[in-house]
């Protein structure tokens, strides 16, 4: 009960001082978030091929028996549909964040260099991190294992916590003892990461706002370091939020706020498709060149329309999936 207090404690001082601490911070935490995906995705490929004490070497079983798309809300092939569309949607609030990066734009030294290089690992970081991690969960566990299907209904403990990880559950279903605890400790990191990351990201956006007369101006204050001390003293009180979760009847209310934040942020990313096509336009209007520009996606403006397209689909689609 005392792991969310800690970390909060922990990532509030972190962004009490300048953003050079909160990158520091940063940078060491996300090393235990690329090793604990670096040994879940050789768990994944040693144990399919029967490196486990159970020495079953089960491959993608799971694909074929129970299959890879499960029903949701009725049944046959509409019923994977949705399945389908409810995932989307989960992962929707797991995968958004890369564009964030563009707010640290203003305390960074040298942006037009440095930003340049860390926009051009978000590719990498989509293909390996996020779609490999959901490649290996798809593998090691079937969507309808007991155990987490009884985490998830509150029949058994464990909701909200490491013990509902997949990887941890496929483990203990092939009796693997001490990689389970190691996983759960590299857990920690990602969780400190996330705090510190939004942390900042929050108070950032609601100095944003003060500035342009959205928020109050008290909101404006800043240390002589150059933090929104009062931006972060009103940020660091929602994170008590998730003590909505203790409680099974209050934890609706906690869903619900998880919804309204991934309609958010799908919504991001469609006003951002729709900036950038204007931006684009603005562009070939005035006959500039996007490669004399310090960064340029390619496949442009085509890739910009596939995500307006896609995310405004996922977000029509959401409340059908429901």
């Amino acid at each position: 009960k005392n792991r969310p207090l800690t970390c909060h404690r922990i990532t509030s001082v972190l962004n009490a001082f300048t953003v050079k601490w909160y990158g520091e911070a940063e940078f060491w935490l996300a090393t235990g978030k690329v090793l604990l995906i670096l040994i879940v995705f050789l768990f994944t490929f040693i144990t399919m091929v029967g490196g486990n004490p159970k020495h079953d070497a089960y491959g993608f079983r799971y694909w074929r028996d129970p299959g890879s798309f499960a029903e949701h809300i009725s049944t046959g092939t509409l019923g994977q549909f949705e399945g389908f569309l409810g995932a989307v949607w989960s992962a929707s609030f797991t995968v958004v964040g890369p564009e964030y990066m563009s707010m640290v734009a203003g305390e960074t030294k040298l942006p037009r260099r440095y930003l340049k290089s860390a926009f051009k690992t978000t590719y990498a970081r989509f293909a390996f991190f996020f779609i490999g991690s959901a490649l290996c969960v798809g593998i090691v566990i079937p969507y309808n294992d007991k155990t987490l299907l009884d985490i998830l209904s509150g029949s058994s403990s464990g909701s909200g916590t490491a013990a509902a990880s997949p990887y941890v559950i496929a483990m203990n279903n092939l009796g693997i003892s001490v990689l389970p605890h190691i996983t759960n400790a590299l857990l920690v990191t990602s969780i400190f990461s996330a705090g510190n990351a939004y942390t900042y990201y929050g108070t950032r956006s609601l100095y944003g706002l003060a500035l342009q007369g959205q928020a109050p101006s008290v909101l404006r204050r800043c240390t002589k370091a150059g933090v929104p001390i009062y931006c972060l003293g009103v940020v660091i009180v929602f994170p008590f939020l998730a003590f909505l979760n203790v409680s099974s009847g209050s934890a609706q209310v906690l869903t619900w706020l998880t919804n309204i934040i991934t309609a958010a942020q799908v919504i991001d990313y469609i006003i951002i498709c729709v900036t950038y096509l204007f931006f684009y336009r603005a562009l070939r209007a005035q006959n500039i060149d996007r490669r004399t520009l310090p960064y340029y996606g390619y496949f442009q403006p085509y890739s910009a329309w596939i995500g307006l397209i896609w995310m405004t689909c996922v977000v029509c689609c959401y409340g059908y999936s429901t």
